[in-house]
């Protein structure tokens, strides 16, 4: 099946062809002075924008070959004034089609450039499992668009002796140096969370610890830190994240914490706040993405209005998808920054 760049590439070629027929057609009926000469040229440099090198030589060779054609057909080859018309579209021509290998060799690099991140980022940030300990968990990385670089939101959840520890998070910026500092943030986390002796504000200080030496002057990672135990109990530490929202069997949605840490690279100042899960209720974690995707009239994503459609009854990651074109719904297609989503629940066996 052809793809839509290559329809647009198929179009692109066919209108330069037809661009150089109609305008030699129509000076030779003319039968005047040579005004299209620098028309042509345009033929062969909008084809070199879209196609490949050889198909904009096709473009600019009949533009130059027009040239030639209409020249002789005014009398001015083999003369003077006639040479140099068709040397200089022929220069012309030489330009576009370097200008169409350029401009591919730098597509070409720049696919290959996303294609090795995008496998590291797929590496790093795989979908959570849908069991983790007395835990059912739902995951969905979104990306901002098909034009973006990998970009550096995280998840994970990890089970103790006695609970699950689960971490979201947002990278400041985009691209390698965002996969990196997500690789490092969900390490130092996997290293940390499962040791019994290590609080959940302690988590927080580790991770920030190990993360602060690789990030830049202006960098940091916001990032929430969830830990629910078998009988509901449910830590939150917030560090410059949005929080949690808990959803209940009845579609009533409350956030879950409110105290504001800086971000980890901005030096935390970790609380933990206690709250409880029900079994019938499930937690919804979420990047910033959600809260700020905005419509047509610039409406920001009613996240906690949206939310209540989680309620408990029927399968997480059905729930997610429906939460994912929503959103999208909402932007019309378009999100303009990446998103993760974490949906968890007690499991009832």
């Amino acid at each position: 099946m052809v793809d839509d760049g290559a329809r647009r590439r198929a179009l692109v070629l066919a209108l330069s062809l037809t661009w150089v027929v109609v305008l030699t057609v129509t000076q030779h009926v003319a039968d005047g002075r040579l005004v299209v000469v620098p028309w042509l040229a345009l033929a062969a440099f909008v084809a070199s924008l879209y196609t490949s090198w050889r198909a904009t030589s096709l473009v600019a060779g009949a533009a130059t070959a027009a040239v030639a054609l209409l020249s002789a057909d005014a009398g001015d080859l083999p003369g003077r004034d006639g040479l140099v018309r068709v040397a200089g579209s022929a220069a012309l021509a030489v330009m576009a089609v370097l200008s169409a290998h350029v401009r591919a060799r730098r597509e070409q690099h720049v696919r290959q450039v996303t294609e090795v991140a995008t496998v590291a980022q797929t590496a790093i940030l795989a979908p959570v499992p849908a069991r983790v300990g007395h835990l059912d968990l739902a995951s969905r990385y979104q990306s901002a668009s098909a034009h973006a670089l990998v970009g550096g939101d995280l998840f994970d959840a990890v089970a103790t002796e006695g609970s699950v520890r689960v971490v979201l998070g947002d990278v400041r910026g985009k691209g390698l140096p965002a996969v990196h500092t997500a690789a490092a943030v969900l390490s130092a986390f996997r290293h940390s969370a499962p040791q019994p002796d290590v609080c959940l504000a302690e988590l927080a200080r580790r991770v920030e610890a190990s993360v602060a030496p690789r990030l830049a002057a202006e960098d940091f990672v916001t990032a929430v830190f969830c830990e629910v135990c078998p009988d509901g109990r449910l830590d939150v530490v917030l560090c410059g994240h949005p929080a949690p929202l808990r959803v209940g069997a009845d579609g009533v949605v409350a956030a879950v914490g409110e105290h504001r840490s800086p971000p980890l690279g901005l030096g935390v100042e970790p609380l933990v706040e206690t709250g409880r899960l029900g079994g019938r209720e499930r937690l919804l974690l979420f990047t910033d993405g959600l809260a700020e995707a905005r419509d047509a009239a610039g409406r920001f994503f009613d996240v906690e209005a949206a939310a209540g459609a989680l309620a408990a009854g029927g399968d997480l990651d059905a729930a997610l998808e429906r939460l994912l074109e929503d959103v999208r719904e909402h932007a019309g297609g378009r999100i303009d920054d990446d998103l993760a989503l974490l949906l968890l629940q007690r499991r009832s066996s």
